[in-house]
């Protein structure tokens, strides 16, 4: 499990996280919702080791591992595909996911991406600062699956996407999940988080104002209230 415990986070002395609690439990998808400037790009920095927190803790599998570096998540099988294109822009397909790769897994992971995006194996020679938005994000997702991650934080993925490149997406979430990956997801498409989701957090001005299973939001009016929305 990963487990956020009592977070308080924030930049140059000015509070972000407020004591959020938040657990993703083996081959679970949790739905981290909020309105912007809620926190919850800040909350995946935390747990990714991008932040130290001010006080709190990461724990994996139960060991304690706050303030651990980003590669040493990366090593216990936590995997964060931050918001926008996390794709080096100069350097081709094939040189992006042998990158993405653990060593001496290069051939293997260009397969996997392969399998999951069939257009990234038909641009492996091309550069990817050359691709589309949706093939740059393709790829910075491909990361989630060659790596074979426990863990996989999602802000954002489908931001400033073409809805068949957001379906493409989705589907691809969901083969994550079904192979056992357990995903914490930051997502603008709330419906669509909703329909893949186990759990649900509502974060407010830094704080955890609902916990639950996806289906106690459809009579919450806490749901409208902090995101100017309803679920339909």
């Amino acid at each position: 499990m990963l487990l956020l415990d009592r977070l308080c986070a924030g930049y140059e002395g000015s509070p972000v996280l407020h004591d959020v609690t938040l657990a993703v439990p083996p081959g679970s998808v949790v739905a981290l919702l909020g309105a912007n400037g809620a926190g919850k790009t800040t909350l995946l920095r935390v747990a990714s080791g991008l932040l130290r927190p001010t006080s709190g803790r990461v724990l994996l599998d139960g060991a304690d591992l706050t303030g651990a570096t980003p590669n040493a998540l990366v090593k216990r099988g936590l995997c964060h595909v931050p918001e926008g294109r996390g794709v080096f822009p100069n350097l081709t397909v094939r040189e992006n996911l042998a990158l993405q790769a653990f060593a001496g897994s290069e051939t293997a992971a260009i397969e996997r991406a392969n399998q999951a995006f069939p257009r990234l194996g038909q641009r492996l020679s091309q550069v990817a600062g050359t691709m589309s938005g949706g093939e740059q994000q393709m790829l910075a997702l491909a990361r989630a699956y060659v790596q074979s991650p426990r863990f996989v934080l999602l802000d954002e993925v489908s931001m400033g996407l073409a809805p068949k490149i957001v379906d493409d997406i989705f589907e691809f979430l969901g083969l994550l999940a079904r192979d056992g990956a357990s995903l914490l997801l930051v997502e603008q498409y709330i419906s669509r988080a909703l329909d893949l989701a186990d759990y649900v957090y509502v974060l407010n001005r830094g704080e955890v104002v609902f916990a639950g299973e996806p289906s106690e939001l459809q009579d919450a009016d806490i749901f409208e209230t902090y995101l100017g929305t309803a679920v339909h």
